[in-house]
C-alpha cells in the first residue's frame, strides 16, 4: 500500500518506520525538515517538507494516488483538516486522525472521519489497570460502535468451552494468548485458568459480557 503520514514527531516517526519494516510504500510530510532526523537511519520511503494544508504540498507528497493517510501532526485542527481534505477532494480510501481532545474525536467521527484519541484511550485503560477490572477495552471500532476487550479468565470458567463467552451478535471471541502462543478458537476449544481472551462485543454489551464472565 502507498500510505502518507502527515506530522514526524514521535508518533508519525514511529508509524513511518513500522509501516515501511511491514512493506509499505511510505511517503512522511513534515512542515520542519529537521523533523525528518526523527527517522531511522536508511530509512527507505520518502520525505517531502512543507505543509500539508497547501493543496499542492499533498499532490508532490502523491496524495491522489494514496491508499491511506494518517494524520499525525501535534495540533487536533490540523490534522482535522488534513483528514477532510484528502476524504472529501482527493478520495483517499483510508484516512485516520489523531485528535487529543476526545470531544474533537467524537465530533469527527460522526462526520466519518476515522479518529484515535490518544487521552481518552489513556484514560480508559490506566482506570481499567488501577481498578483490576477483568475486562479491559484495548481499541474501539467503527467510532465506538465495536469494542475489542482484553478478558482475564477467572477459575470459575476453567475448562469451560469458549462459547459460553459468545452471545451471537453481540459478543464473539476472536483469540486466545495461552502461555507464550496465541491463537484463534474454534468450537471445540476450552478455556485454562490464566487464559488472556480477546473478545469483541458491540457498544453497551460490556455488562453483559461481565455477567458472562461472573455467572458460569
Amino acid at each position: 500500500m502507498k500510505i502518507m503520514v502527515i506530522g514526524c514527531g514521535r508518533v508519525g516517526a514511529g508509524l513511518a518506520r513500522q509501516l515501511s519494516l511491514d512493506g509499505h510504500d511510505v511517503v512522511v510530510v513534515d512542515s520542519d525538515p529537521a523533523a525528518f532526523g526523527r527517522l531511522a537511519p536508511g530509512f527507505p520511503g520518502r520525505t517531502v517538507a512543507g505543509t500539508a494544508l497547501d493543496r499542492p504540498v499533498l499532490v508532490a507528497a502523491g496524495v491522489e494516488d494514496a491508499d491511506a493517510l494518517a494524520a499525525v501532526t501535534g495540533s487536533d485542527e490540523v490534522n482535522a483538516v488534513i483528514a477532510r481534505l484528502a476524504v472529501k477532494r482527493f478520495r483517499v480510501p483510508r484516512v485516520v486522525a489523531r485528535m487529543y481532545d476526545p470531544r474533537q474525536a467524537d465530533l469527527y467521527g460522526r462526520l466519518g472521519i476515522l479518529t484515535i484519541s490518544p487521552v481518552a484511550f489513556g484514560i480508559g485503560r490506566l482506570s481499567e489497570l488501577l481498578a483490576l477490572k477483568d475486562v479491559a477495552t484495548v481499541a474501539t471500532l467503527g467510532g465506538g460502535q465495536v469494542d475489542l476487550n482484553q478478558v482475564s479468565i477467572p477459575p470459575a470458567l476453567d475448562g469451560r468451552p469458549c462459547s459460553e463467552l459468545e452471545v451471537a451478535g453481540e459478543i464473539d471471541v476472536a483469540a486466545i494468548t495461552r502461555g507464550a502462543r496465541t491463537f484463534i478458537p474454534d468450537t471445540a476449544t476450552r478455556l485454562h485458568k490464566g487464559d488472556v481472551v480477546y473478545v469483541v462485543a458491540t457498544a453497551g454489551a460490556g455488562e453483559r459480557l461481565q455477567a458472562l464472565l461472573g455467572g458460569a
